[in-house]
C-alpha cells in the first residue's frame, strides 16, 4: 500500500518500501510478488545488501493471486477513491476489511 500513495513508483520507492518492510516486521521466510522486473532487481539488491538473506522470493502466478484476492476489496476502495490520502488511512481500512474478512471466514 505504501507504493501506491508514491507520486512515482520506481526502483527507488521499491528498495525503500521492502527495506521498511523488513525491519519492522523482521525477515519472511517467503516473499511473494508478481513478476515486475522492478521487484525483482530490488530483492537481489537488498539480499546483496544483507536483507532478505533466508527469504525465498517467489513469483509463482497461483501464489500471487490468492494474496491478490485477499486485497481486492482494498483495490476496489482505492479505485473508487481518488486514493489514499495517507499511511494512517489505509492502515485503518486494512484493519476494518480483515476484521470482517476474519468474521465471514469463521462461518
Amino acid at each position: 500500500m505504501d507504493i501506491q500513495l508514491r507520486k512515482t513508483r520506481d526502483q527507488k520507492d521499491a528498495y525503500m518500501f521492502m527495506k521498511r518492510l523488513v525491519k519492522i516486521f523482521g525477515e519472511p521466510t517467503v516473499l511473494t510478488t508478481d513478476k515486475a522486473p522492478v521487484l525483482l532487481c530490488v530483492f537481489k539488491k537488498l539480499q546483496k545488501d544483507n536483507y532478505y538473506t533466508h527469504t525465498k522470493h517467489c513469483t509463482i502466478k497461483h501464489r500471487n493471486n490468492l494474496i491478490e484476492q485477499d486485497h481486492r476489496h482494498v483495490k476496489r476502495l482505492f479505485a473508487k477513491s481518488s486514493g489514499f490520502q495517507s499511511i494512517r488511512q489505509v492502515s485503518r481500512i486494512i484493519k476494518g476489511i480483515e476484521t470482517i474478512q476474519a468474521i465471514y471466514k469463521q462461518r
